[in-house]
């Protein structure tokens, strides 16, 4: 099948090595023909490491309509702003092409619906390249805590701050304004966090959180901006099945960050990247984790998206990375920041079927003010 990116960004590269493993293992599922940006400079660029990558040089435009028009693509994975997604998913969706899209699904919650419902509409397929539940690791991780390594989830902790020295997350201004990227880190990195909570433990019932703009100014010595989305969530959580979490996002940290999951159960603890520790006293590295749980999916995250992708095409297969659960994470996330909002505890089902959305409705302001 032929494949089109639209955004030659920084995440970009790892899509391509995702699709150079699949290579490599003699699984090639796409062939990258067109690739889109509006700096054209950035698309040849990237276009030539394509070339050295995978043995071929992609079409280039700056224009994702005109690839769609002239391309003759199966599918496209599209990573650009999050503002644009709904929109340019349901043009890929009307002329016929399949998407995957790069997380968080949508800017906000209600646009997560309507880019599922266009997908539908269209019959076309929508995947999520969420890397925090794909690739070998990941996989291993869920199954083995849904198959009852470490007993029932009594807790999960999670903390994720980073040091920026004032400056920009990735070098893009934008991911700090909630008008282009829904929230603050918490939705750009945090979405990573609330997919793989629930791909581990089933479904969050209800959240509370205070969030902060600790940093009221940022600026990498030609850009500065005051920044509209928040750089610091403190969370707690509940799951449908009765476990807890506790989840700190921040990118406002100074010195030095920390990171890091715990994932308590009634027989022992996981540490995704490092080992599972038992009651009494065992420990099983992540190899041989992988290889009882998983040993059959790839290890790259995002080779696996583009194998989740194709199966959803060519076999209608559910994906692991679904848009649906794509939307459930968002809805994660949007709880914390509507909790925030108005000072109360939030159901996520509450976010997910649109009965709140104080918060996003300013989201909605700034993205239209954008215009």
């Amino acid at each position: 099948m032929k494949l089109g990116f639209i955004g030659c960004g920084v995440i970009a590269i790892a899509h391509v090595e995702g699709l150079e493993e699949l290579k490599r293992k003699g699984l090639e599922t796409f062939e990258l023909t067109a690739v889109c940006d509006i700096e054209q400079e950035r698309a040849e660029n990237f276009a030539s490491e394509v070339e050295k990558r995978l043995g071929k040089r992609p079409a280039v435009f700056t224009d994702y309509r005109l690839m769609l028009e002239k391309g003759q693509l199966d599918a496209v994975s599209v990573l650009i702003n999050h503002n644009l997604h709904h929109t340019v998913a349901e043009e890929c969706f009307a002329t016929g092409v399949h998407v995957q899209m790069q997380k968080p699904l949508s800017i906000s919650p209600s646009f997560g619906r309507k880019m599922i419902a266009d997908a539908k509409k269209y019959n076309r397929v929508l995947t999520l390249s969420e890397p925090s539940v794909l690739g070998a690791e990941n996989v291993a991780i869920a199954k083995a805590v849904k198959e009852g390594l470490i007993g029932r989830v009594s807790f999960i902790i999670d903390y994720a701050t980073v040091t920026l020295h004032r400056g920009f997350f990735a070098g893009t201004p934008w991911r700090h304004m909630k008008g282009q990227a829904g929230a603050g880190w918490i939705n750009d990195h945090g979405v990573h966090r609330t997919h793989s909570f629930t791909e581990i433990n089933g479904s969050i019932d209800e959240v509370f959180a205070y969030t902060e703009i600790f940093e009221k100014e940022l600026s990498n010595g030609s850009v500065t901006i005051k920044p509209t989305g928040e750089d610091t969530a403190v969370t707690v959580f509940k799951f449908t099945n009765g476990g807890l979490g506790h989840w700190m996002c921040a990118t406002s940290a100074h010195g030095e960050g920390t990171g890091g999951v715990w994932i308590y159960g009634s027989k022992g603890c996981l540490l995704p990247g490092q080992h599972v520790t038992l009651q009494d006293g065992q420990k099983i590295l992540m190899p041989e984790l992988i290889e009882r749980f998983a040993p059959n999916i790839v290890k790259n995250p995002f080779a696996h998206s583009y194998v989740e992708l194709w199966e959803a095409i060519a076999e209608r297969k559910t994906p692991i990375s679904s848009a649906e659960r794509g939307l459930e994470a968002l809805g994660v996330v949007f709880a914390a920041l509507e909790s925030a909002a108005i000072g109360q505890p939030v159901k996520v089902q509450d976010i997910l079927n649109g009965k709140k959305h104080a918060y996003e409705d300013t989201v909605l302001e700034e993205m239209e003010s954008l215009h």
